[in-house]
């Protein structure tokens, strides 16, 4: 009996329960809103055609970013412990996910000639929306699952979210080389159609689990001045943590490396290529769909190298695809003259070892965000799961936003964002050496 009972056991390990496969698909809610937003379509629009000039929309873009990450350092721990302290998660996803949804979809109005202000609120806006939406959604995991299924359940969540991803990038690049005649005679309809596709996005993926998660515990009255009691505890006690310090430094400088490369990789290959919307498509596809195999691949890793080792394994790829994109642009290929000038997109080596650099990058995100979702899930304790995944948005955010300050700065000292990349490598490196030194806890057993 024992061992058909170990059997069954095993047996259902491999099966997700419906609100397990709801919560899988929440990351997925989100991940279109930075592809098509903040990475892919919508960032090199801003920069190269609503801006007066390439560097002037690069810097008012990192700009944007960084004023995104200093909120959500701000507003991220208190709003975790705030739900915590009212016991019921599900109302703060619902709210934070109708205001992604309509900031996003303002961006259609962002035509060529408009005020760039209004642009960069909504941009700003929405930014802040869809972080919370994310942190509200990691908090759910242990009220989700078994701690034994963090891991697998982090990674297949990544992968669905770039298979999302890489769909949305796909209507996108239909657009862009065919587009309806509805849209023919708009000016720049494909690149403005970026924000209302994310905003799509956000209904489709998130709603399954608003409908479908369930909350324990009764609700009690939500305390601003309670909720910052709570964080001031928890930043106390997790600074305590010897373990939970090191990877909160780690999770903190590696972000502030990850925020550069992914918020202008975009840029810096539609500055030195010439791309346009359809080849920024057929990049951001491409990465995405790295980023997909590297999150079923890291989820699957997990449970054989463990999370630490995981997120290790991830920011080197890492570090290592960014200095392959520094040094790489329309005449070299990682540090190499090709003597292939740039003419047709897609065409040269030196583009195509961009994407290479650029697959590198997404595998080793992918790695290094899955373990760290998992990793934290196993080291916050029970009953403030959600205030520590604040402290987790926090440390993501509270430096995050001194790479895109500092790029925003070089690019309109210098007129190229280039620089920047370096600086990334740097905060990759430091990171990597602070995760290093978390001892790998044992997952809880229920």
């Amino acid at each position: 009996m024992d061992a058909l009972k170990a059997g069954a056991g095993k047996k259902d390990a491999g099966r997700l329960t419906g609100q397990e496969a709801a919560w899988t698909l929440t990351e997925a809610a989100n991940e279109p809103y930075f592809n098509l937003v903040q990475r892919y379509v919508f960032a090199p629009y801003f920069a190269g055609t609503l801006a007066s000039s390439q560097a002037h929309g690069a810097s008012l873009w990192g700009f944007a970013l960084g004023a995104i990450g200093l909120a959500i350092a701000i507003l991220a721990p208190v709003l975790g412990s705030i739900a915590d302290s009212g016991s019921r998660l599900k109302p703060w996803l619902a709210a934070v996910s109708i205001v992604a949804l309509f900031a996003a979809a303002s961006l259609w109005f962002a035509a060529p000639g408009v005020s760039l202000w209004p642009v960069l609120i909504a941009v700003f806006v929405a930014g802040i929306a869809v972080e919370l939406m994310n942190q509200f959604a990691n908090a759910f995991l242990p009220n989700v699952a078994q701690p034994r299924r963090y891991g697998m359940l982090s990674g297949v969540a990544f992968g669905l979210s770039q298979l999302a991803g890489i769909c949305v990038l796909l209507i996108m690049l239909a657009v862009g080389r065919n587009p309806p005649a509805f849209l023919a005679d708009i000016p720049n309809a494909a690149d403005r159609l970026a924000g209302p596709i994310a905003a799509v996005a956000i209904v489709v993926f998130i709603a399954p689990f608003l409908l479908l998660a369930r909350e324990a515990g009764a609700a009690r009255s939500v305390s601003v001045r309670g909720g910052l009691r709570e964080l001031k505890e928890t930043l106390k006690e997790a600074w305590a943590d010897r373990n939970m310090r090191f990877f909160l430094i780690g999770r903190m400088i590696s972000a502030d490396g990850m925020a550069i490369v992914f918020g202008f990789g975009a840029v810096l290959a539609a500055a030195s290529f010439g791309w346009k919307a359809d080849s920024l498509a057929v990049f951001g596809i491409i990465i995405t769909l790295f980023g997909a195999i590297g999150g079923f691949l890291g989820g699957w890793l997990d449970r054989i190298i463990g999370a630490k080792r995981l997120i290790l394994w991830g920011i080197g790829l890492l570090a290592f695809g960014a200095a392959s994109v520094l040094l790489t642009d329309e005449a070299r290929l990682f540090g190499v003259p090709t003597g292939v000038a740039v003419g047709v997109p897609l065409s040269t080596p030196q583009e195509w070892g961009f994407m290479v650099s650029g697959a590198i990058i997404a595998v080793g995100a992918a790695f290094s965000l899955s373990g760290m979702r998992a990793l934290m899930a196993m080291l916050a304790p029970r009953g403030k799961v959600a205030a520590y995944f604040g402290l987790y948005a926090f440390v993501g955010k509270a430096t995050a936003f001194v790479g895109p300050f500092l790029v925003g700065l070089i690019a309109a000292t210098t007129g190229s964002v280039r620089p920047g990349i370096g600086i990334a490598v740097l905060f990759l490196l430091l990171g990597f050496a602070a995760i290093y030194a978390v001892r790998s806890p044992n997952a809880r057993v229920a």
